[in-house]
């Protein structure tokens, strides 16, 4: 095997191998690994809104040191093994808490299982994570039968890893019997996965996403669409719904994000895909059928689009979507950098299928070397915040890696992520906001590539109120997800909307369980939920807070 230094402007490495694997000697780099785990103890504090804990939930994402080794098949494409960090969230074991998946490299992936209060323990079922080199994954239950199975990317095998629950805490790798390993001789280079029902027959579909160069020889690419037959299996449809990402402003594929999600009301969820290179797209949804509408819409400005949120931002009633990108130039004066420098976006949907740019005037622009994002309500003032990551090595001259979190006021935003206590210097990729401890808000997980996670556990929302709305499908597939879920605090105010499902982010993916802030409010005056499949909507009012509100499709 050929070792490549990736993303390395002037150093060199002579990484040591395993003779008999080729995989990296990690007795070798022993002294590097203790090192990474006496990082600063000092962040350990209990007393800021924001307290970075110790719960159990630490792992090494990659036993390496910058820069790193390559195992994908041309060099132009190993930059890609620094975009790595995966975790996915959902309660796997079905005990009403969340659990944890975290991908590795040249490791296999680790499980740890929530015992309810917020500590994890590691806890790795039968069959599942067996893979060497993961990078995105995602659950939903793609059979409907009650559990959820695990879809799993890698950045340097050759397929998709597919796991099927059977229900009784055991899992079976069956990509390849149903159709979603995607298979042949080109290295993958996976990075975030998305689920959601793009046809409306009840079924959840799948899209992966992929960073890497053409190849002429091969002249295919892994940012596929795959749709759900039924059970479980399923067929590629990407080049025959048109929403292929080859050869998009250049060539090559670069996709780092992607959503499906009903942005124009039609019912059926668009297809909206964060790329690298300016190729970031949207696929407008006509009934199962995509179109092309990025330009005329007014997106795809992003330079370089990498991490991606989609939510109401502004209290609306329609959909922002947020990209993260790449801000400055820290070049030598006179030399352009490799990338685009003009930094993230927020496109506000106006009707019609038309966006607005609303960067600047919601404080959005400024991220650094900008990965995952994610929205969520931070101090349950029922409004959306925006949490995203950054870093880059030092060669790359950018500032120190930091999280920024900003809170929303009326839409305009404020990183107040220091502030609050959210103090992290590594190189961060995938943040995933949710309810480790059960305790009604939203806490938050941030991996970093070559290094250990970061949780910070949520205080700040002064004993505020919350809801969880989940919508149980019987006609639709069961996670619910696509419904539509709005909630009035009081008969007086604006109403607050989410969508089920919407999880998808940056190498990390979380159920997107429909979660409000209501402030004081201890009784939501009215809950509609909309099912896009059966066309109904159903109305309750008078929901007491601080619970996980169920709501079953009507059959």
């Amino acid at each position: 095997m050929r070792w490549l230094a990736v993303l390395c402007v002037s150093c060199t490495s002579a990484a040591a191998t395993d003779p008999d694997t080729g995989r990296p000697d990690s007795a070798a780099r022993d002294a590097a690994v203790d090192a990474a785990s006496d990082e600063d103890a000092s962040f350990l504090v209990a007393d800021t809104p924001f307290a970075r804990v110790d719960n159990g939930l630490d792992w090494l994402q990659w036993n390496e040191t910058y820069p790193v080794p390559c195992y994908l098949t041309l060099s132009s494409g190993c930059a890609a093994m620094l975009f790595t960090g995966g975790v996915a969230i959902r309660d796997v074991d079905l005990d009403g808490d969340l659990d944890v998946y975290a991908t590795r490299m040249d490791e296999t992936d680790i499980l740890f299982v929530n015992d309810g209060s917020g500590q994890f323990t590691e806890a790795t079922p039968a069959g599942l994570g067996e893979v060497w080199l993961s990078n995105g994954a995602a659950f939903a239950d793609a059979d409907n039968d009650g559990d959820p199975d695990l879809l799993v990317g890698s950045v340097g095998e050759e397929q998709f890893y597919f796991y099927v629950n059977n229900g009784r805490g055991e899992f079976q790798e069956t990509a390849g019997l149903r159709g979603i390993a995607a298979e042949d001789s080109w290295k993958h280079a996976t990075m975030s996965l998305c689920w959601g029902d793009y046809n409306l027959d009840g079924n959840l579909d799948a899209h992966t996403t992929e960073w890497r160069p053409p190849n002429f020889e091969v002249g295919t690419s892994h940012n596929s669409l795959f749709e759900n037959r039924g059970g479980g299996f399923f067929r590629d449809r990407t080049e025959d719904l048109g929403v292929s990402m080859l050869n998009v402003g250049r060539g090559g594929a670069y996709g780092f994000t992607s959503h499906l999600i009903d942005i124009d009301g039609n019912r059926y969820p668009e297809l909206l895909v964060a790329a690298d290179y300016g190729s970031s797209r949207l696929f407008w949804n006509d009934e199962g059928t995509f179109m092309d509408g990025t330009v005329a819409a007014g997106v795809g400005t992003d330079e370089n689009g990498m991490g991606s949120a989609i939510g109401d931002l502004d209290g609306d009633g329609m959909l922002e979507w947020f990209v993260t990108a790449v801000y400055g130039n820290p070049c030598e004066e006179g030399e352009q950098c490799r990338w685009g420098s003009s930094g993230n976006r927020a496109y506000a949907y106006e009707g019609d299928r038309v966006f607005s740019d609303q960067t600047d005037a919601m404080g959005l622009r400024v991220g650094d070397w900008g990965w995952g994002a994610h929205f969520f309500d931070f101090d349950l003032d029922g409004d959306l915040d925006v949490v995203a990551t950054s870093g880059m090595p030092e060669d790359y001259l950018f500032p120190t890696p930091r999280v920024r979190l900003w809170r929303n006021d009326d839409g305009v935003f404020t990183d107040v992520a220091e502030e609050l206590g959210i103090r992290d210097d590594d190189m961060g990729r995938a943040v995933v906001p949710f309810d480790a401890d059960g305790d009604g808000d939203e806490d938050l997980l941030v991996t970093h590539t070559l290094g250990r996670p970061t949780f910070w556990q949520n205080n700040a929302t002064e004993d505020r109120a919350w809801l969880v709305v989940q919508p149980r499908g019987t006609q639709s597939n069961r996670d619910g997800v696509g419904a539509v879920v709005r909630v009035w605090a009081t008969e007086d105010a604006a109403p607050m909307l989410r969508h089920a499902g919407n999880g998808c982010g940056f190498l990390g993916h979380t159920p997107g369980t429909p979660h409000f802030g209501l402030g004081e409010v201890e009784v939501a005056h009215r809950v509609e939920v909309y099912w896009p499949l059966s066309d109904q909507t159903q109305i309750f009012e008078d929901v007491p807070a601080r619970q996980v509100f169920e709501v079953v499709e009507p059959e």
